[in-house]
């Protein structure tokens, strides 16, 4: 039976793209920093509670910031570097969210490849065209006769 001391904790993981997998991160929760990792989103999120349930099991049985949070009450938010992002996100066509951006295509490719590393600004641009795409998607309605 679980604790009643538990809460419905909202976390941010930063996912990034490495040697063929997404690695996680959880910063500034007390002294416990996470690291999960997996081929996918949802293979981080599992590798992330399986963590958390370690460490409370064991060296982390004092720690007062993880022994309140139940994993599987979770409310995940995901930050994504541009190569990790385009990975779980592959249905979006470079091409339109470089063009939604004002950028070149090819530098955009680079970017999700992790040839090269868009500034600031160039990141601004892409999150700005990514969220323009999905609120367009938002209006659309398929209708089925």
């Amino acid at each position: 039976m679980k604790s009643t001391s538990h809460e419905n904790k909202k976390i941010t993981i930063i996912i990034e793209k490495n040697d063929g997998l997404l690695w996680g991160r959880v910063e500034d929760m007390g002294d416990f920093m996470p690291t999960p990792y997996g081929e996918n989103t949802a293979k981080v999120v599992k590798n992330l509670k399986e963590l958390i349930q370690d460490y409370v099991s064991h060296e982390g049985k004092m720690d007062p910031v993880w022994n309140k949070i139940d994993p599987d009450l979770l409310d995940i938010e995901f930050k994504y570097d541009l190569q990790a992002y385009f990975q779980e996100h592959d249905y979006l066509k470079i091409s339109s969210v470089a063009e939604q951006a004002n950028l070149n295509p090819g530098l955009v490719r680079q970017y999700a490849s992790g040839v090269k590393y868009p500034s600031a600004k160039q990141a601004n641009k892409i999150r700005m065209a990514i969220k323009k795409i999905a609120k367009e998607l938002m209006k659309d309605s398929i209708y089925v006769a």
